[in-house]
């Protein structure tokens, strides 16, 4: 059994031309006689003939390949994205190549190098923000591309996220509703989801008459210890009775921070809200109240419309889908009596 034979070799063991081989393996039965397809498929079977991939895909243009960009492999909203994704893309007999950025905008434009250069037919982009350039890079190269938990307002790149601004604002309601009116909150600019989360939550503490200024800047999403300090400061001379995390990664750090070195109980000293419902949240000490979006059907989404741009020789893209987030109420908010003002 030689398991390097060529689809010359078979050819030669059938009494048949390469030509008629081919359109076998490719799957044009049609144009083989009932009685060829049999002798081709029995020998194919009996010499465990396997095609080469790199010869189909130069051969097809096609690689089957897709590459995904996430910014933080750590975090369990990314690995829910990228369920759907391997989901969907198993079902086409397409595989992903996954590379980590770590939250770094230098790194992500290696990685888009080294994806153009292994022939990838598109990308999945889950990372911090896009710029100009990398859409030309991308464009360039001929690869179609669709983001995923980012928004941009560059009308031919497509997008799957979900309302970021309106989760921030439900988050606020909630506070609100049980009778907080000291309220802190995380903020980060480096990444879009976050930002539109914060004006969605700032803008609702306005609209209430109530400080909006009880902020915990973060600089860099990797370093999360260094909020812990500041917000020690909230608690301790504001007064803070709640705080929104951003997301429930950050949300689970803080919770721990407060229970093993402030020795605060959630939701008795400080209520606590996370983004996102990570399977931890309700595992938590504390189950963790949470803004509740569908990562899942978000990879499963995005794959589908890069498939779409793929198999119509699209490189540009205009969808723009955004779906609604719900909050997820568990035990890490205190109803606590205050009258507005």
């Amino acid at each position: 059994m030689n398991k390097n034979i060529t689809i010359g070799e078979i050819a030669r063991l059938a009494g048949v031309s390469k030509t008629t081989v081919s359109r076998v393996l490719s799957g044009k039965t049609n144009l083989v006689k009932d009685e060829t397809l049999e002798n081709i498929s029995k020998i194919i079977k009996e010499q465990n003939y396997k095609p080469s991939i790199i010869a189909r895909s130069l051969r097809t243009k096609k690689t089957k390949l897709i590459g995904l960009i996430i910014a933080d492999i750590e975090n369990p909203f990314y690995s829910r994205v990228a369920k759907g994704i391997l989901d969907e893309a198993e079902k086409l007999n397409y595989t992903i190549i996954i590379s980590n950025s770590n939250h770094s905008t230098s790194l992500e434009k290696k990685l888009l190098d080294t994806f153009i250069n292994r022939q990838v037919e598109g990308l999945l982009l889950a990372t911090i923000k896009l710029e100009e350039n990398m859409v030309r890079i991308l464009q360039k190269a001929g690869i179609p591309f669709i983001l995923i938990d980012t928004k941009t307002d560059m009308e031919s790149v497509s997008y799957v996220t979900s309302d970021n601004y309106y989760g921030g604002k439900l988050a606020a309601e909630y506070f609100i509703q049980n009778g907080h009116r000291n309220i802190g909150y995380l903020r980060c600019d480096k990444l879009s989801s976050f930002r539109e989360r914060m004006l969605g939550f700032k803008k609702t503490l306005q609209q209430n008459s109530l400080n909006h200024d009880y902020e915990v800047s973060l600089e860099e999403i990797t370093c999360i210890g260094k909020i812990f300090s500041d917000l020690k400061t909230l608690i301790r001379d504001e007064k803070i009775t709640a705080f929104f995390a951003g997301n429930d990664y950050i949300a689970i750090q803080v919770l721990k921070y407060l229970t093993n070195e402030l020795k605060l109980t959630v939701p008795e000293d400080l209520s606590l809200i996370g983004y996102d419902n990570i399977s931890i949240s309700s595992a938590a000490m504390v189950p963790l109240t949470t803004i509740m979006q569908p990562k899942y059907s978000m990879g499963k989404i995005a794959f589908e419309q890069l498939m779409q741009l793929i198999n119509d020789n699209q490189i540009k893209g205009t969808a723009k889908i955004v779906f609604k987030p719900e909050l997820l109420e568990r035990k890490s908010v205190k109803k606590i009596n205050c009258n507005k003002g």
